[in-house]
């Protein structure tokens, strides 16, 4: 059966000239997805209602968004970010509700999320989408979700959103020191698995397997990948060194996991060169090929 991916054209439409995070990040992974004949299935998402933003984010910070009446030196004041940035959250919502149904899903999507807080934006990210897609299972279900998040910066911004959760734990594998500063320790129900720059990828998987059995010991009902790729060996912005068999073999120990519901979204990834495939590969474990 082909995995869904949740993608939309528009997303393509906002740029800033000489930002990491371009139109060009998608374009390649969608590019590449389509080439793969019969493996991937891709479904057009429709935009978040306020009222879902408002499930994890402060009606200040959704004012601001909307109004472009914010400043962050990472995260660029472009003219209708709003729809772009509640488009994405859409297709993360889109992303859940095929994973309840039982299907695997990816939110093949921009701007990314992980790093906007409560009432914060940065990093890039404007609305935490898997925030809001976590809140959402919580808000309308009795279930329990995990978010497991392989992006090679700290969500510091699902962290705060989520901690304290009763039905929720947070795990992530990242390199640290690094932006944005956070994640050096656990506590709660937020798992953190700092990795040190230059570490060879046997540490990274390392943590990795410590973080997926965490999960697997709260027993969620659904599972969240904040997927990023500047893990790789070839990123611009981070130092660690993941090549694609890493990525295949995540996406298998994810398989083998005991939760069945899983959902993926987009969050880094800045090599245009290398995302593609290193995408393809992790998705492709996922899947169980």
């Amino acid at each position: 059966m082909p995995l869904k991916v949740i993608y939309s054209e528009r997303f393509l439409e906002y740029k800033e000239d000489g930002h990491p995070e371009s139109p060009g990040r998608i374009k390649a992974i969608e590019s590449f997805l389509r080439n793969k004949k019969n493996s991937f299935e891709f479904i057009s998402p429709s935009a978040c209602d306020e009222k879902d933003l408002l499930l994890a984010h402060t009606e200040e910070l959704v004012r601001k968004v909307k109004e472009n009446s914010f400043f962050d030196p990472d995260t660029p004041n472009i003219p209708g970010i709003y729809f772009y940035a509640s488009l994405s959250c859409g297709a993360a919502l889109e992303a859940v509700r095929i994973a309840l149904a039982g299907e695997t899903s990816f939110a093949l999507s921009r701007p990314p999320g992980h790093h906007a807080g409560k009432n914060t934006l940065g990093g890039f990210c404007y609305f935490n989408n898997m925030a809001v897609a976590v809140k959402k299972i919580l808000h309308e279900t009795g279930l329990r979700a995990a978010v497991l998040d392989i992006d090679g910066h700290h969500g510091n911004g699902t962290e705060e959103i989520l901690k304290g959760e009763e039905r929720a734990v947070y795990a992530s594998i990242h390199q640290y020191p690094a932006f944005p500063g956070t994640g050096s320790v656990s506590f709660g129900n937020c798992y953190n698995f700092p990795v040190f720059p230059g570490s060879d990828s046997k540490k990274y998987m390392d943590k990795f397997a410590d973080a997926v059995a965490a999960i697997e010991d709260f027993c969620p009902d659904v599972l969240g990948i904040s997927a990023g790729f500047d893990t790789n060996m070839d990123d611009p912005l981070l130092d660690l060194n993941l090549e694609d068999v890493h990525f295949y073999r995540m996406g298998r120990m994810v398989s083998k996991a005991s939760v069945k519901k899983v959902f993926v979204l987009l969050e880094g990834g800045y090599n245009i060169k290398t995302l593609g495939n290193a995408c393809f590969c992790f998705l492709n474990g996922l899947s169980g090929r």
